[in-house]
């Protein structure tokens, strides 16, 4: 199933994206209080790296601030959107951010991705967040495949693509730039949840 746009027929799960917790993560909707938090990540050049060339390269505090208030607000259907990933022991501490979307806002495909400051690199935080993301594409909306598009150095990346039980499926550009496409197939006899 592709994304069918707000309100459409991938788009069952609730108005937003809903609260979701794993064994240390807790992962809730971006929310416009966090944008310093964002900011801070972001600014950091080892964390834009890998995106996109025009970000890593012209990054702008200021004009992301207004970026990111714009993107908060847009609607992607229930159940897609953007998570703020905090620690369950210490709820206040930023550990970064999940996506579950269409591709470049529009689709068909839908891109799960991950992002997190340098602190919180290296402690399995990316795969955890990323697994719970991707049971919720799977079992509570229904998807049939997600994708994921990495930068072809991001090494950190691919593997937890690869942990995840993603497999290369050629080349997409998106964004302004060209990534490698990673696919991943709902589990043969999962359900969707009613």
């Amino acid at each position: 199933m592709a994304w069918a746009g707000p309100g459409g027929a991938a788009a069952k799960a609730g108005a937003m994206v809903p609260d979701l917790t794993t064994a240390r993560l807790l992962l809730r909707q971006r929310d416009i209080a966090e944008i310093d938090d964002y900011v801070a990540m972001d600014g950091d050049l080892e964390v834009r790296r890998h995106i996109t060339p025009e970000f890593r390269d012209n990054f702008d505090a200021d004009a992301y601030r207004v970026a990111l208030a714009e993107r908060m607000a847009r609607d992607f259907g229930p159940g897609f959107g953007h998570w703020t990933l905090r620690s369950r022991v210490a709820p206040h501490g930023f550990l970064g951010m999940a996506i579950l979307m269409p591709v470049e806002g529009r689709g068909p495909e839908i891109e799960i991705g991950w992002r997190l400051p340098r602190s919180a690199w290296g402690q399995g935080h990316a795969s955890e967040a990323a697994r719970c993301v991707l049971d919720h594409a799977f079992a509570t909306l229904g998807l049939e495949d997600v994708v994921a598009l990495i930068d072809p150095q991001n090494s950190r990346s691919i593997a937890v693509a690869a942990k995840l039980g993603f497999s290369a499926d050629g080349r997409r550009a998106a964004y302004g730039t060209e990534f490698d496409l990673y696919r991943c197939r709902h589990p043969p006899g999962s359900r969707k949840n009613s």
